[in-house]
């Protein structure tokens, strides 16, 4: 059975990718800026490629993570999301990164320019992998969804029934008449016993005159 739910329109699925990573941005901007905070807390590990991957992680599932909400078809939602994964991933790193250096005071105009260059590392297709995972598993989803279940299996000749229906009455066939389990067929001229004798004993009244050749008169 097919379900009846329709496939949403592709400019929504846009929409909620376009919003999805607009989030994304904000929240690994505040992941960098926190990674250079100057502190004690965690510093091993806040500086470490773990941290970092592990923001790479976080920002393409969120920019993916309006596609659940959607029953998108094709591989233009996965595809889109991987891109605007990787882009929300750049701009919230050079976002953090340029934060934390005006929230120390002035800095250079080369500076700025250095580090809005664009720079490729291994750790960075993390996060349109990611992206990608949710966007296809959502496709998956829907497509496996709407996929017609097994037709119940109806004999040649018959009606279809519907699932769940109960079948027609059909009427039984009539056969021939069956005698009752207690009849016993007469029997046959000069043979078996006469009526109300009972079949394998002598006559009634016959102690008397057995023997004398002759009934009593």
């Amino acid at each position: 059975m097919v379900r009846s739910r329709t496939t949403t329109p592709l400019a929504g699925v846009l929409a909620l990718i376009l919003l999805g990573g607009a989030v994304a941005t904000a929240l690994g901007a505040i992941m960098t800026f926190v990674g250079l905070y100057e502190t004690t807390l965690l510093v091993a590990f806040r500086h470490s490629t773990a941290y970092y991957a592990i923001q790479c992680v976080f920002v393409g599932l969120v920019t993916a993570a309006g596609i659940m909400l959607t029953r998108p078809r094709g591989p233009v939602a996965p595809i889109v999301a991987a891109i605007c994964a990787y882009i929300a991933l750049y701009v919230a790193t050079r976002t953090g990164l340029l934060s934390y250096l005006f929230s120390r005071g002035a800095v250079p105009t080369d500076f700025v320019v250095q580090a809005l260059k664009p720079r490729f590392y291994g750790w960075d297709l993390l996060a349109p992998l990611a992206a990608a995972a949710v966007g296809g598993l959502r496709v998956l989803m829907v497509a496996g969804a709407s996929t017609p279940g097994p037709q119940p299996f109806t004999p040649p000749g018959q009606p279809f029934a519907a699932p769940g229906a109960q079948p027609p009455y059909q009427p039984p066939v009539p056969g021939p008449p069956m005698p009752p389990p207690s009849y016993q067929p007469p029997p046959a001229p000069g043979q078996g016993a006469a009526p109300g004798w009972s079949q394998g004993g002598p006559p009634p009244n016959v102690g008397g005159w057995a023997g004398q050749g002759r009934p009593p008169e």
